[in-house]
């Protein structure tokens, strides 16, 4: 007899679609969702375009295959969500955050790519573990509150960890029984998404940061539009969402460089 997938992964896929088409209807009848989606998109495309491209060194290849583990956990995390599984959704979000503050650890110290790049197991316990590096970030920014701790701690404690308090990721908003196995909750799925585009916004700031200004200086078209749309993206968006004045100036002003260096290409 030939093999067979039991009938119940097709009903469970069946489930999942289902599902999924409820998040999305959810999503496009709610502009604050639909803001938090073309972000993550925008980021995505970014990170795809730019990782993808011929690296100017060992330091800017190491960034670009962050940036693909990035793109895949954006893209996993997204699918995830719009099926219902909330809690293994949020629980991706825990290794973006970690990427982003290494990002972020990098952006401040150069030369420790490379120590991270060739370091053995022992070593990157003791400089490059997580609690370090948000230790490290915070002190150098002068911050004292320890809010990326609290942050990294929740998606711990509600998603990566099986915790008590991990269960209200998989029961509706509100109170009930744990559902087993996919579910739509519109409130859950707000919840996370949000999340997602706020650390979504985070990486494409951090990975667009360690490509230099050589792609525009030689006068790439297509690189500076995809570099422009996803700042335009992510500047509009911060500003409506966390109140971060969105530098308009500085967009016109590459606009027009944009459009001088497609006339000259015309």
């Amino acid at each position: 007899m030939a093999a067979k997938i039991p009938e119940n992964m097709d009903l469970l896929y069946d489930g999942e679609t289902h599902i999924r088409g409820q998040s999305i209807a959810a999503i496009k009848a709610d502009p604050l969702l639909l803001d938090h989606v073309v972000l993550i998109e925008a980021t995505m495309n970014h990170i795809d375009f730019f990782a993808k491209r011929d690296a100017v060194d060992i330091e800017q290849e190491t960034i670009q295959l962050l940036g693909a583990r990035v793109f895949n956990d954006l893209a996993a995390s997204y699918s995830l969500l719009t099926r219902g599984y909330y809690q293994i959704a949020a629980a991706t979000l825990r290794d973006i955050m970690e990427i982003v503050y290494l990002w972020g650890y990098f952006d401040r110290e150069p030369a420790k790519i490379k120590e991270w790049r060739e370091s053995d197991d022992k070593t990157r316990r003791d400089i490059f573990a997580p609690v370090k590096v948000r230790k490290f970030l915070d002190e150098f920014d002068g911050f004292k509150e320890g809010k990326r701790g609290v942050a990294y701690k929740m998606f711990c404690e509600y998603a990566a960890h099986a915790t008590w308090q991990g269960f209200i990721l998989q029961r509706p908003t509100g109170g009930g029984q744990v559902v087993m196995g996919p579910f739509f909750d519109a409130g859950l799925l707000k919840a996370v998404l949000a999340e997602l585009a706020l650390l979504a916004a985070q990486a494409g700031n951090y990975f667009s940061g360690f490509f230099d200004k050589s792609e525009e200086t030689n006068e790439d078209v297509l690189g500076l539009e995809v570099w422009l749309h996803r700042y335009v993206i992510t500047g509009e968006w911060a500003e409506k969402y966390i109140g971060r004045k969105h530098d308009r100036a500085f967009v016109a002003k590459i606009e027009k460089w944009l459009l001088d260096l497609k006339a000259k290409r015309a």
